[in-house]
């Protein structure tokens, strides 16, 4: 029969605990534990999960700061994105022209959709209320341009999705941004 060292027992009760803490520690660790909790109160859990893990950025962020940084790029980007797809439709020469009117209302949005996420961005440290407030109402280009859309009578499915990425994009921003208040 084999027998074991009794400090062995002893140095597992030890050391196991500090694997643990150490494992909660890492800085991994704490951005995944940061994104689970903004995404918890976002409107779409699975939409900011994805959103936020596809910023490289985003395993080493340390704080909501950090956070609120990488949610306005990326929603900068979608948003930027977002007006010149639909600007490049606008000028498509097989363009409808009776769509030209909802599109031209959207372009607009989107001006006014990235406007407020670069406002957002540039407020953060200096006025997180104003970023607050910025990043809440990126999301009213979104809802803008879907309301020309519907007036208009276009049915753009691939305009509507991206309608709904820049509303969840400001959705997370504004959460985010909220917790800087405090």
């Amino acid at each position: 029969m084999a027998m074991t060292h009794p400090l062995i027992p002893a140095f597992l009760l030890l050391i196991t605990p500090l694997l643990f803490l150490t494992h909660s520690l890492s800085p991994a660790h704490a951005a995944s534990e940061l994104v689970e909790g903004v995404c918890h109160e976002s409107q779409n859990y699975a939409f900011c999960i994805q959103a936020l893990e596809s910023d490289p950025k985003t395993p080493a962020a340390k704080d909501y700061m950090d956070l609120a940084v990488i949610s306005l790029n990326l929603g900068i980007s979608n948003a930027t994105d977002t007006r010149s797809y639909i600007n490049d439709m606008y000028e498509s020469p097989g363009t409808d022209p009776s769509k030209k009117p909802a599109l031209e209302g959207c372009i607009s949005g989107y001006d006014g959709a990235v406007g407020s996420f670069k406002s957002a961005l540039g407020e953060l440290t200096q006025d997180p209320l104003t970023a607050n407030y910025d990043a809440k109402v990126a999301g009213d280009g979104a809802v803008s341009c879907e309301d020309q859309l519907a007036s208009g009578g276009v049915k753009d499915s691939s305009i509507s999705a991206r309608n709904q990425f820049t509303l969840s994009l400001s959705n997370i921003a504004d959460v985010i941004t909220t917790h800087l208040l405090h």
